[in-house]
């Protein structure tokens, strides 16, 4: 009867491991960064697109227009594979470069704004802005659910026995 019963203790405790928890959050981790990236990279196209016709508006500042042309450069040059770094980083640096694109086109497109052969671009602007801040909450939400795992009890066992380790987090908080 002894023996039995130890093996009913460790059905249940291992059961309660958390292994296939900490598989499914990372594998929607995965899958939140593998939509945010082609965003990435479809903003960054159309910053190209912006800056041609953009420079034909009058009163733009050429400075703004080498600016964003700078930043969109810098956010090209970071890899931004489907792979999701887990060099935190890695991760940091192209998360930066991302915020500095973002930050030079706000006064580009609002100088777009007042040119009317450009509001439909500034529309696909803000739609996609809005479409990259819904997968940035996706991907931080997931990735703050996959730490908070490894916090807590008996989960935390589970990670220390297979060398789970706290994945890095985009900066900033998720709106």
């Amino acid at each position: 009867m002894r023996p039995c019963s130890l093996v009913l203790l460790l059905c249940v405790f291992l059961s309660g491991c958390g292994y296939r928890d900490f598989q499914q959050l990372d594998a929607e981790r995965q899958a939140a960064w593998s939509a945010l990236t082609p965003l990435y990279q479809q903003r960054t196209a159309l910053v190209a697109n912006l800056l041609s016709a953009a420079r034909a508006l009058p009163g733009l500042d050429p400075a703004l227009l080498a600016g964003l042309a700078q930043a969109r450069q810098q956010a090209g040059a970071q890899p931004s594979a489907p792979a999701l770094p887990d060099d935190a980083a890695q991760l940091l640096a192209h998360a930066a470069a991302q915020a500095a694109l973002t930050a030079t086109l706000a006064p580009v497109l609002q100088a777009a704004r007042r040119a009317p052969g450009l509001l439909p671009m500034v529309g696909q602007f803000e739609g996609l802005e809005n479409r990259i801040t819904v997968a940035r909450n996706r991907y931080s939400l997931a990735t703050q659910q996959y730490n908070a795992l490894l916090d807590s009890f008996p989960s935390s066992l589970t990670a220390r026995v297979t060398g789970l380790t706290p994945r890095p987090a985009l900066p900033g908080k998720p709106v």
